[in-house]
């Protein structure tokens, strides 16, 4: 932790008159929702508001840039959010007298006392119990100085989500590489030489240097691994069970990144400098094309043969005049289904293949679907659950190569003669 400032910018301390602001605001806001629910009895869903009344109302806090202080914040929060627990209910019981003609007197008042404040005392609790589990990002803002721990060690993404390798590659980083969730879609963290992007769903992209990184902190299982600045600012995250997030921390070791709580086994290769572009007359301009294996096709071709004759074999032993329209229509449509499926497995071990032409590439799928693009576009190919996947500069999926094809060992060398890094989940292929 040496190195980094004590001490947070003024601008950044917030105010506390801001953060009342904020936290009133985002208690009106949630005692109209909660009010709207009751009106349209929607039950349920107004319970589970409650839970969640303490995380909007930090929202606000945060979104007013409220007093960055662990005290003021729990404070303004946690007495807005009971606050806004409590009064939703007094002004749905309040509603009714309000709008009746009939004054209201002491003993109106009592009374309605006495059949609400059981109910009051359970949503102020409801409350309380709410902003306890959600008070995460709210104290990354408060806590500043601890901000990057509380995101890291923050829960609820499975045991298996941040494992992290025992070993780094024996190989150096590429020039470009991208980490990203092997399930969800998109690229959250993209390095570019000595810069790094990272992309974040519904907001903008946040672009970094490498020499705004003061450390990394390096989260439990069920946590990420959070990039923060010399302000304890949240750069990127990033989880070990990503694609290239060994690749990530091996980067990040060799340019001597603080990385806080790191496994003694991690080791750094001298670093050679990242790959260059290959050279023109390197270039090298080969013809071929690689199909499915045979035992592959086999196995396609049996299936698809397999699905015809049964839908064949139902067509006729099936008895049609014996059964009402309804049936008739139910089975015709289940035996075109297994007939179509049955076209289709024969159909894919003919049409998946890869196609070299000099420079140009042409890869089809199993389902037909066809890619053409330049080997020079190809920035780094991966492996990703039985395809090899080849990205593009910007880390967009080009195409994806079927992992049963026959000789991959050739366009592995074909890939290499273009300086094309072959990718893979702990640095082996």
């Amino acid at each position: 932790m040496s190195g980094l400032y004590n001490e947070i910018s003024p601008e950044l301390q917030g105010s506390i008159l801001r953060g009342i602001l904020g936290s009133v605001t985002g208690m009106v806001v949630c005692i109209l929702v909660i009010l709207l629910c009751s009106l349209c009895q929607m039950e349920g869903f107004r319970i589970m508001l409650l839970f969640f009344a303490g995380l909007v109302i930090g929202w606000f806090y945060r979104l007013f840039h409220g007093r960055r202080s662990k005290i003021a914040a729990y404070v303004t929060v946690g007495i807005c959010t009971v606050l806004a627990s409590v009064l939703w209910v007094v002004m749905l019981a309040l509603l009714p007298v309000l709008v009746s003609p009939a004054p209201f007197t002491a003993a109106d008042l009592s009374r309605l006392w006495g059949k609400l404040w059981e109910l009051l005392l359970l949503c102020a609790g409801l409350g309380l119990t709410g902003f306890f589990f959600t008070r995460g990002s709210l104290l990354a803002y408060a806590d500043w100085k601890r901000g990057p721990w509380h995101i890291a060690y923050a829960g609820g993404n499975g045991y298996s989500y941040n494992l992290l390798p025992e070993k780094l590659p024996a190989i150096n980083p590429p020039a470009y590489f991208a980490v990203h969730s092997r399930l969800a879609p998109g690229t959250w963290l993209i390095v570019e030489g000595s810069s790094l992007r990272w992309r974040r769903r519904l907001r903008k992209d946040c672009v970094f240097s490498v020499r705004d990184i003061a450390g990394v902190v390096l989260g439990p299982g069920n946590g990420c691994n959070v990039l923060y600045d010399r302000n304890y600012r949240v750069l990127a995250k990033f989880a070990g069970s990503m694609e290239h997030a060994d690749l990530m921390l091996l980067w990040l070791l060799q340019r001597e990144i603080p990385i806080l709580n790191g496994p003694a086994g991690w080791h750094s290769l001298a670093e050679a400098g990242p790959e260059q572009e290959p050279a023109e007359s390197f270039a090298l301009q080969q013809q071929f094309t690689l199909r499915l294996k045979r035992s592959a096709r086999i196995g396609f071709t049996g299936i698809g043969w397999f699905l015809l004759l049964l839908g064949a074999a139902l067509f006729l032993a099936l008895d049609f005049s014996a059964l009402t329209v309804a049936e008739r229509m139910a089975i015709i449509f289940l035996e075109l289904a297994v007939m179509g499926m049955g076209i289709v497995y024969l159909r894919m071990g003919k049409a998946c293949q890869v196609e070299v032409d000099g420079e140009q590439m042409r890869v089809v799928s199993r389902f037909g679907r066809t890619a053409e693009f330049s080997v020079r576009n190809v920035s780094s190919v991966s492996r990703s659950l039985g395809w090899l996947v080849l990205y593009d500069r910007e880390f967009k999926t080009l195409a994806k190569v079927d992992s049963c094809l026959e000789d991959m060992d050739r366009l592995k060398e074909y890939l290499a003669s273009y300086g094309i890094k072959m990718l893979s989940v702990r640095g082996r292929m």
